[in-house]
């Protein structure tokens, strides 16, 4: 593992892997677009580098943090990236299967849960990115059922996917109590289709959703106007 730091702006630098795992844009607009509030405790299931987790801490201003990372590698690179910013205090890491959650959280402990899931289906995968982006150990539906047992009731999940799969995530959603509320469709370019999706969940919400839209870049390749804000 070859590591080097980047910069997520008020001071915050964490580590990244050179050969290996890297966070990518849809990991920052996550984070950027859930709603954490300074009275949040958050959880980041499949935290990898820990971006949603420092951008939820430092940015949002959220009270604490948990990331979960099956990945020992990825675990102990986001552990150095905690003590690099001096938040011990506020952010936990866990190294764990998903699959676990009884085992590694407290049920209904948590006001807000991030998380973004692998957008595709397994293949045979050996590398951190892949093994980060395919379903493996940890489905789909997997990551819900953890995020479902983990949240307070009206407690929120926020989570992207790629649009052909929003019909699992629905389902996945449904079977464990969490109401879509928002949808947020993101788009590279308006002469693009969609690509992918965020989603926030309720818990034991009532149903009801609204939607939103995102444009990445205009058709000239330039970032728009609302997207820079989030980056703000």
């Amino acid at each position: 593992m070859s590591l080097y730091l980047t910069d997520l702006g008020r001071g915050v630098n964490i580590y990244q892997d050179t050969d290996g795992y890297g966070f990518t844009q849809d990991s920052v607009l996550l984070a950027n677009l859930a709603a954490i509030t300074p009275k949040d405790d958050v959880l980041d299931l499949g935290c990898g580098s820990g971006v949603l987790g420092f951008i939820a801490l430092t940015k949002k201003h959220a009270k604490s943090v948990i990331g979960v990372e099956l990945q020992p590698a990825l675990a102990d690179m986001c552990k150095k990236s905690v003590e690099l910013n001096d938040l011990q205090d506020r952010f936990q890491i866990l190294t764990g299967d998903v699959k676990d959650y009884k085992k590694l959280l407290k049920h209904g402990s948590f006001s807000k849960v991030l998380c973004n899931p692998p957008y595709f289906k397994q293949t045979e995968a050996t590398d951190e990115r892949s093994i980060a982006r395919q379903e493996g150990a940890a489905s789909l539906d997997d990551f819900v059922k953890a995020a479902g047992f983990a949240l307070k009731y009206g407690g929120e999940l926020w989570t992207e996917i790629k649009v052909d799969r929003l019909s699992s995530l629905f389902g996945a959603l449904g079977a464990n109590r969490l109401e879509p509320k928002l949808m947020w469709l993101v788009y590279p370019k308006p002469s693009l289709d969609v690509d992918t999706v965020v989603v926030k969940a309720k818990k034991g919400g009532k149903v009801g959703l609204e939607t939103k839209t995102l444009y990445v870049m205009d058709d000239g390749g330039n970032y728009t106007d609302a997207f820079n804000e989030l980056y703000r």
